[in-house]
């Protein structure tokens, strides 16, 4: 190690005493100011523009983000003659002739460049000292998780510099010979990702993302044993290749040898990519890289293998996302799942068959499925072959129940099977999220909650595309929120008979026409048995909705709400969260935080007296100010809209939705009523109002996350981050931006002169 230690010092000496590495180092120390001082002016601006920042420390991700796809491009420079100058000289033969041994020589030189990363690394350490006197509450450990990305990264650049200077005597062969191998290693990952093996092995290969879940706040053993290994490659190449150069050996040998290196290292990427030899650590504050506490407990559940298979349609929009050369990037999606479950299988398979795709209709309207399959397959260059036939398909999983869509299937090992959909949005497909993916694991270990909509008496349809009924947020597929992608099991009931025993909640949505004797009984049963509510009025409703809630103590108020704007009708009711709401529901607080509201059109007001065991809490009420009850019938579309009291108008703050708790049979039952059923209907979920904050969907959530007791949808939500904060007005932005674009550059070409001047004079 002595002489290793003694090469390195002179290859140092040989870097700070020339202007190159200087001349990087200041390049690299105005790249990183001019990126932190972009990024901070940005969060200053919005600070005095009175927005609010959110996890200021995540300025670092971007910095190192930002370093990590230019940070190639200085190695070649500072490789270029770390051995190239001595074969051009003669002086590597000074170097094999002395009591050396090439592995020496070597590891020498490369610690050398070590020492100049770390150098570089200091240059960003500043700015981090920086933010811990300026970042409220910085979240330091992931800052430095980037940094040893960053770093890592660097060895490996490294490591691949000091291969190539040791081919060749001349440095412009040898900076242009680095650059390709980089690039190479960049771009070797979108290699034969068609085939099976191939694709493993390019992926693994593929220097390009292995620094972004570090950047992130991750340390994951794979990626840090990958640039291990990387560096062992070229490390060891080097050493070989100084070896070949005084001793004579045949062909066979030099090259068995370098092949044997990559083979064992290949054996040693294998294994650290399985999964049940992986190990994680996230760094950041909040774990945000880590699923849930409550996926996590979820996950602990799937005992026995789990499979879950991708059943892609050639024929459905957005087909391409999980086509073979995607398979790589799409098992990312179940990387956090694969971490707590590393015997979980995934697998693909292809098929065609009519998916209703209205594009492919219009494209070729003359062609049958399987002529538009193989016309499909012709465009991108797809095998044909891979894909079965419908008949083939019925066979291994029948999918005409999900329109033959593509999907996901989830299999216990006892045969258990759930489904995982794609979200269509515009012409574009989304993949499921945590949430989705934690509730359809929630399917296979647990009996998950049943929302039963009540029909039969002009209720709102689940079933229905239309306005005014409740299919986007209740049971369309193709939609993330909706409760049946939340879950949930959905399902229409009929009051003339029994409410099933399997319904846990049960909804009433603004009923048309009374309800019989018989009805109300078996009505009657569900709630005496605990079986949880939400009802939904509206204008005109008051006399069919009242005798459902006034057992508890609650009351539509007649008449209807108004808030006159200029830009909205007046019978558009901005609801807002209640003091005791905030408290009662996470999903309130987010909306006051965000000034947003629950868009009602149509509303009435709700009263509530205390009833003996019940439990009531306002969730929502209207403003302050500018709201009143209307009790004449207006024409909201034509008519102008005046407060007039003689008339029996009531000016206040009015309760919009209620949630009432009690106990029956030992458990608690819930209820929530609103006064408004629009707010959940299609019409209003496809709404955009540009000057209305609409969080109806959180609204739709809390709700029903309330109402099965905290069991669905899966409560992925984290702790707020803490570092929200950054002490920096913006004239001392100013001063900061030229410290750090000018001032900090040139110190270091000072100091870099001054070494520089110095050794001359010697």
């Amino acid at each position: 190690m002595k002489m290793v230690f003694k090469i390195a010092k002179m290859e140092l000496q040989s870097l700070f005493f020339s202007p190159v590495a200087w001349l990087l180092l200041v390049i690299f120390a105005y790249q990183v100011g001019m990126t932190i001082s972009d990024l901070l002016e940005g969060i200053v601006v919005n600070q005095a523009m009175g927005y609010g920042a959110w996890r200021v420390t995540s300025v670092f991700g971007e910095l190192a983000e930002g370093i990590q796809g230019s940070l190639y491009l200085y190695i070649p420079l500072l490789t270029m003659n770390l051995i190239s100058r001595d074969l051009s000289g003669g002086t590597i033969k000074l170097l094999q002739s002395a009591p050396l041994r090439s592995v020496q020589v070597v590891m020498g030189k490369y610690v050398s460049l070590m020492v100049f990363g770390l150098a570089m690394m200091g240059v960003i350490l500043f700015y981090v000292v920086f933010g811990l006197f300026t970042i409220e509450n910085m979240d330091v450990p992931y800052v430095l998780t980037g940094i040893l990305g960053l770093y890592l990264l660097l060895c490996a650049y490294a490591a691949i510099g000091l291969f190539v200077s040791s081919l060749t005597s001349y440095q412009v062969v040898s900076v242009f010979g680095t650059l390709f191998i980089l690039v190479a290693f960049n771009y070797v990952g979108e290699v034969g990702q068609n085939y099976e093996f191939v694709r493993d092995v390019t992926y693994w290969l593929s220097i390009r993302g292995r620094v972004f879940e570090f950047i992130s706040g991750l340390i994951c053993s794979e990626d840090v044993l990958y640039f291990l290994i990387v560096v062992a490659i070229f490390l060891t190449w080097t050493t070989l290749r100084l070896i070949n150069r005084v001793q004579r050996r045949g062909w066979m040998t030099r090259w068995g040898a370098y092949l044997g290196v990559f083979v064992l290292a290949m054996g040693l990427g294998y294994m650290s990519s399985r999964p049940v030899l992986m190990t994680y650590y996230d760094a950041t504050r909040t774990k945000g890289n880590t699923l849930s506490q409550a996926s996590q407990d979820i996950v602990k559940l799937l005992d026995g293998k789990v499979k879950i298979t991708t059943y892609t349609n050639v024929l459905d929009k957005g087909f391409w996302s999980t086509l073979p050369e995607h398979i790589s990037h799409d098992r990312g999606n179940f990387r956090d799942y694969v971490r707590f479950k590393p015997d979980m299988k995934l697998r693909y398979v292809y098929f065609y068959d009519n998916a209703n795709n209205e594009e492919l209709d219009e494209r070729y309207p003359d062609l049958n499925d399987r002529e538009r399959a193989e016309r499909i397959c012709d465009n991108y260059g797809i095998p044909f072959s891979i894909f079965h036939s419908p008949e083939e398909m019925k066979e291994i999983e029948d999918l005409s129940g999900e329109g033959n869509k593509t999907i996901r299937v989830i299999e216990r090992e006892n045969g258990q099977k759930a489904y995982l959909r794609f979200y269509y949005h515009g012409g574009w497909k989304d993949s499921p999220g945590e949430a989705e993916i934690s509730a359809a694991f929630k399917r296979l270990v647990m009996q998950v909650p049943t929302i039963g909509f009540l029909t039969g008496h002009g209720e709102r349809d689940i079933n229905r595309e239309a306005d005014r009924e409740y299919k986007r947020f209740s049971s369309d597929k193709n939609i993330r929120s909706s409760m049946v992608n939340q879950g949930f099991n959905i399902e229409e009931v009929r009051a003339d008979r029994a409410i099933p025993d399997s319904v846990d909640i049960l909804v009433i949505s603004e009923l048309r026409s009374p309800l019989s004797e018989e009805e109300r009984v078996n009505l009657d049963a569900f709630i005496d048995r605990g079986g949880n509510l939400f009802i939904l009025g509206g204008p005109g409703r008051q006399e069919l909705m009242n005798p459902l809630i006034e057992r508890f103590g609650a009351k539509f108020i007649p008449g209807q709400l108004v808030q006159p704007t200029e830009l909205f009708q007046a019978d558009l009711i901005q609801s807002l969260p209640t003091d005791e709401g905030v408290r009662f529901w996470t999903g309130l607080k987010t909306i006051r935080e965000y000034e947003g509201c629950v868009a009602m059109p149509g509303c009435v007001g709700l009263e509530y007296r205390p009833v003996e065991g019940v439990t009531v809490t306002p969730l929502l009420s209207t403003d302050t100010v500018g709201c009143w009850n209307e009790t004449g019938e207006t024409d909201f579309t034509r008519d102008t809209v005046v407060y007039d009291p003689g008339a029996g108008d009531r000016a206040g703050v009015f309760a919009t939705v209620l949630a009432l708790s009690r106990t029956v049979n030992g458990k608690e039952q819930r209820i929530v009523i609103s006064g408004n059923t629009d707010c959940l209907s299609n019409g209003e979920f496809a709404t955009g109002r540009r000057e209305i904050r609409n969080f109806n969907y959180t609204f739709a959530h809390s709700s029903f996350y309330w109402l099965s007791h905290e069991e669905l949808p899966v409560n992925t939500s984290r702790a707020d981050p803490t570092d929200r904060k950054l002490n920096i007005s913006e004239a001392a932005m100013e001063g900061w931006k030229i410290v750090f674009m000018v001032v900090v550059p040139v110190l270091l070409a000072l100091v870099g002169v001054l070494i520089w001047l110095r050794r001359r004079g010697r």
